[in-house]
């Protein structure tokens, strides 16, 4: 009894934690943006986002928002090796847009290699607007 019960909770694993592509070697990005300047609730709404750490081999940046959890969109972009995404650029996402004085948004960005498997991941979250 206890042996099945075992395998069925094995089973489920899989089902609650969905199957990943991370490599067991990915590195750690390192994140930074600003909001200023930035139009609220805008699509293409994003600031200019500086990546660090991508590591050699990277063909795709994977770029998500969320907010308090809830997805705000995320988009592939082919990485052109400079570490910038530039403001505006994000056509698929929408931008930070409170509903009450300022909200926290997180910028989750995975480095994809050419066999899909992610070689690097890291996020960065602010409030928007900005708390001084």
């Amino acid at each position: 009894m206890k042996a099945s019960i075992a395998l069925i909770l094995l089973a489920l694993i899989p089902g609650f934690f969905g199957c990943s592509n991370v490599s067991p070697d990915a590195v750690e990005l390192k994140i930074d943006f600003t909001w200023e300047g930035l139009v609220p609730c805008a699509v293409g709404g994003n600031p200019e986002i500086r990546v660090g750490g991508i590591p050699d081999g990277t063909r795709t940046l994977v770029v998500s928002l969320y907010d308090h959890g809830m997805s705000h969109g995320n988009q592939t972009l082919d990485y052109d090796g400079s570490g910038i995404i530039k403001k505006g650029v994000l056509d698929q996402i929408e931008g930070p847009c409170p509903f009450a004085d300022s909200g926290r948004y997180k910028f989750k960005i995975e480095a994809v290699d050419e066999n899909e498997i992610i070689i690097g991941v890291g996020s960065l979250e602010r409030y928007y607007p900005e708390k001084e």
